[in-house]
């Protein structure tokens, strides 16, 4: 793989998925209130509908009725214990000066399904269609190897699948079956290197494994017991955790921390453990800025030699219209494989929140794999839509 292909797999390869953690601006600190999830990303909750027309939609004028257009296809009225959602999301890649200036992009195409029972056992799955460069590791059908990603075209996946139960009046939430890793932010650019090299974006890394979150007042966090399996995934078992609190309404830190290690199975050229510790952080300085931060310090071993790496972002979230956000991000990362010096990248994106359940957003973005490596430029375009 070339440095060049490596670059645009670790952008393109997995965007996706609508995880905001800049809704601390509006005070919300936690993330089991609006998404299924305790931990944030993926499906929200009938609540969380309601919280996206009133403070994510672009409203020029005041929304007179917010639950008009915030239901399952905007209009219909599912029974309590029933939450069903789609999850759209297609773009292109546009590389000035490259082979294939104009590359489109299909990241999503996913239904979800939520069911209650008994106020107390949820049930949950997504299922829909992606590409082995996109989704590789939750495709469910065809089989095909990673060595003939040719005959990976249109498969049926699954990114997630659990069954969980609540207790001590619904603060802790434990689950089992195809779940986020817990580590970090859960940051819609799922292609930034505290993601990538981590292994923990929510658009295909998901991982087999049972969790335990807890939710209730200033403090949030969540333990996951990795056991993986999967057709085209590495195998892994192991742990990974995070714990935030929040100092102020606006004001919240985290530490993160994962350990885990390769089967046997594997090449015999893979590593055989990785480690990723680290920290999270979140502000809202004022209600139209938010600042989100993460550094991560990162070991692989059983390669010649063991490598120490690392992975920074930093953004700042400015919405000077509810509905308009104009982001710049700043990232790092180093992966201790001879590498001539660190990567850099800096992002410059705009989203709109158009109309309920609509999102377009563009992201210019401007990377540098090592010393060696030129700048490379490139924009996506992409179209999201949240039924």
């Amino acid at each position: 793989m070339t440095k060049r292909t490596l670059l645009l797999w670790l952008l393109f390869a997995s965007t996706n998925a609508a995880a905001y953690p800049w809704m601390l601006r509006h005070q919300l600190t936690t993330c089991a209130t609006c998404h299924v999830d305790p931990s944030g990303a993926g499906q929200l909750t009938t609540f969380g509908r309601l919280e996206s027309e009133l403070l994510v939609r672009w409203t020029p004028t005041p929304v007179a009725e917010p639950m008009k257009n915030a239901g399952f296809l905007w209009f219909a009225q599912l029974p309590a214990a029933v939450n069903l959602s789609g999850n759209l999301r297609f773009g292109a890649l546009v590389q000035p000066g490259g082979a294939r200036p104009v590359i489109p992009l299909e990241m999503a195409a996913d239904l979800a399904a939520t069911f209650t029972i008994a106020d107390k056992v949820v049930v949950h799955g997504t299922g829909g269609f992606g590409r082995r460069d996109a989704a590789a590791p939750a495709i469910v059908v065809p089989h095909c190897e990673p060595s003939a990603p040719g005959e990976c075209g249109a498969s049926f996946v699954a990114r997630t699948w659990w069954v969980g139960a609540k207790a001590v009046n619904d603060t802790v939430f434990v689950r089992g079956g195809r779940i986020p890793v817990p580590f970090g932010l859960r940051n819609n650019e799922h292609s930034t290197w505290v993601r990538a090299l981590t292994l923990t974006d929510t658009n295909a890394q998901q991982r087999l494994g049972v969790a335990a979150s807890y939710s209730s007042g200033a403090v949030r966090a969540e333990v996951m017991g990795i056991a993986s399996t999967t057709l085209l995934d590495t195998r892994e078992q192991g742990y990974a955790a995070f714990g935030e609190y929040s100092f102020t309404t606006t004001t919240s830190l985290g530490v993160s921390s994962l350990v885990a290690s390769r089967s046997a199975l594997d090449p015999p050229a893979a590593f055989t453990s990785r480690q990723a510790h680290g920290a999270f952080f979140r502000w809202a300085p004022v209600p139209s800025l938010a600042v989100l931060a993460e550094a991560d310090l990162l070991a692989w071993a059983g390669v010649s030699p063991d490598r120490l790496g690392y992975a920074a972002f930093a953004q700042a979230d400015w919405e000077p219209l509810q509905g308009l956000h104009v982001m710049l991000t700043a990232e790092s990362a180093h992966r201790g494989e001879g590498q001539r010096g660190p990567s850099f990248g800096a992002w410059v994106s705009a989203a709109w929140y158009f109309f309920s359940h609509f999102e377009l957003r563009l992201d210019n973005v401007v990377r540098r794999i090592d010393a060696a490596s030129p700048l490379s430029y490139s924009l996506v375009a992409q179209l999201h839509l949240y039924l």
